[in-house]
């Protein structure tokens, strides 16, 4: 597991390399997030970013936040330029550098949750739009194994429960194993169903696929591989953020 400042590295990372794509590059679509180009991605970050600081303001019953937060980032102009992303997703960034257990609304559960506990998700949503970003452009993967399991965990504790939540759908019992993984790791998603599927893969292309991402070279070992298949739906299913060109 990561540390707190290992998180808000990894998520600052994350800002600053989508926002700092050359002009060409932006207009690149990005096949993971489909009617999506680079640009629209780094638009995505700094929009859901100025909700999450309106959320992380607010104390954790106030679920009104994120409707704030949001209809405050609909009043951003279109086309913006992308230092205007960077700047709008680290100043929510920076609400996470103090006061780390200061409970606070948190949209993933609903209800209460931690400065520490939004960092937890920036590094980890971040990270999977930055993968979307650097699959777009044909560039080697940055986040480590050690990201990328920590991310997983986050995932599956509190990302697909919120699908779930959303959906209204509970595909079943998971085990996640890790080829590669030294010491062996495995890592569970919970369910109340009888249904269950244990699979096998590289921990970021697990993680691409618990986030409904086109991946590779992870397969169901044991169980059910209809749990698989609908777990990776879910995300793709309780949300999309639209395009804003």
């Amino acid at each position: 597991m990561l540390n707190h400042d290992q998180r808000l590295q990894a998520a600052r990372g994350a800002v600053d390399y989508i926002t700092s794509r050359d002009p060409a590059e932006q207009q690149v679509p990005v096949p993971n997030c489909p009617g999506w180009t680079v640009y629209n991605a780094a638009v995505h970050i700094g929009r859901v970013s100025i909700a999450w600081e309106e959320m992380i303001r607010a104390a954790p019953d106030d679920p009104e936040s994120r409707a704030r937060g949001y209809a405050r980032s609909e009043t951003k102009p279109e086309g913006s330029p992308m230092q205007d992303m960077a700047s709008w997703a680290h100043a929510a960034l920076d609400q996470l550098e103090n006061d780390l257990d200061r409970a606070c609304y948190f949209s993933m559960a609903g209800g209460e949750g931690t400065v520490r506990l939004w960092a937890w998700h920036a590094a980890s949503e971040l990270g999977i739009h930055r993968l979307d970003v650097e699959s777009a452009l044909g560039h080697s993967y940055a986040m480590t194994q050690a990201e990328a399991l920590d991310a997983i965990t986050y995932t599956c504790e509190y990302f697909l429960p919120a699908m779930r939540r959303a959906t209204g759908r509970d595909p079943g019992r998971a085990q996640l194993g890790f080829t590669g993984s030294r010491p062996a790791e495995v890592i569970t998603i919970d369910s109340s169903r009888d249904r269950f599927v244990a699979i096998e893969g590289p921990p970021i292309q697990v993680l691409l696929a618990l986030w409904g991402r086109p991946h590779d070279d992870v397969v169901a070992i044991d169980g059910d591989a209809d749990v698989w298949a609908e777990w990776r739906s879910l995300p793709g299913e309780a949300f999309q953020f639209g395009t804003w060109d």
